[in-house]
């Protein structure tokens, strides 16, 4: 008897197991929804690929002046004007990455004259240079977001269209009553201001922060340090009374100057990442 009541136990166990089985193979798979970029697990294939990139921003530019020739100049310490760049570049690892393209490159310097009628003097020159630079990533925000990152970059930039070549003049004449005498000198202002040819190559540092805002496309911001060893852009101004020179001003480009700006890039890659939630 007694085994007879094991036996149905065993039996009807057996088919609660299969049934359980059964259903558990026709059950359909829940589907998770993908959620937002911020949270996207970043399972990057492509670690090493070719982008390119657009970028625009401020130029600042430092000036100084040897004197002020005897208050008739009031030279501006800096200025600000607008530029603009493209590039290509290799990225390897998401680690470290080289770079190179075209910057619209330009210079300024400002003083303010003080004649009749004073007027405020702007020396303009605009060059094209070739920027070669190395960036290492020195941190990684977030674990999800592996592209985002703070990168260290150093490098040169070329400007091979730089020469010696006058931009602008002007000549002041005047009056001046001096001496016992009462007598009558005849006053010139002349100055002459030219891009020396020199500065070709200038040394470049910079920080950036890259942020990943799509699947091919990043957004950058960046800050940048040039350092040129000689003034590219100079402005000499001389005072001759009675034809004799008594003073003279060389207003010059300090050598360090700063750009700032954003970049977008596209990245040239099939698949930049894929996510456990679509497969």
């Amino acid at each position: 008897m007694i085994r007879f009541v094991l036996l149905g136990l065993w039996l009807s166990t057996l088919g609660v197991v299969a049934h359980a089985q059964i259903e558990d193979y026709y059950r359909p798979q829940k589907r998770y929804t993908t959620p937002v970029l911020v949270t996207h697990p970043d399972l990057v294939l492509s670690k090493n690929h070719w982008y390119m990139g657009i970028e625009g921003g401020g130029k600042w530019n430092g000036a100084s002046a040897t004197n002020n020739l005897l208050g008739l100049l009031s030279p501006q310490k800096g200025y600000t004007d607008s530029y603009a760049g493209a590039y290509v570049g290799y990225l390897h690892n998401l680690k470290w990455a080289l770079e190179m393209g075209y910057t619209r490159n330009p210079s300024n310097a400002l003083m303010g004259v003080r004649a009749s009628p004073s007027f405020r003097y702007r020396i303009t020159d605009l060059q094209h240079s070739i920027p070669l630079r190395f960036k290492w990533r020195g941190v990684k925000l977030g674990f999800v977001q592996k592209r985002s990152g703070i990168y260290v970059s150093g490098g040169m930039v070329w400007t091979p269209t730089r020469k010696l070549q006058t931009l602008k003049q002007f000549q002041l004449y005047g009056l001046s009553r001096s001496g016992a005498h009462n007598g009558v000198d005849t006053l010139i202002v002349e100055n002459v201001s030219y891009t020396t040819g020199r500065a070709k190559v200038e040394l470049e540092g910079g920080l950036e922060f890259v942020g990943r805002i799509g699947k091919k496309f990043e957004i950058v911001a960046y800050g940048r340090m040039l350092y040129a060893k000689s003034a590219a852009l100079e402005s000499t101004t001389q005072l001759f009374v009675n034809s004799v020179e008594e003073n003279k001003s060389v207003l010059s480009l300090q050598p360090k100057s700063y750009q700032f700006g954003v970049a977008l890039r596209y990245l040239f890659v099939r698949d930049t990442y894929h996510s456990n939630y679509d497969l």
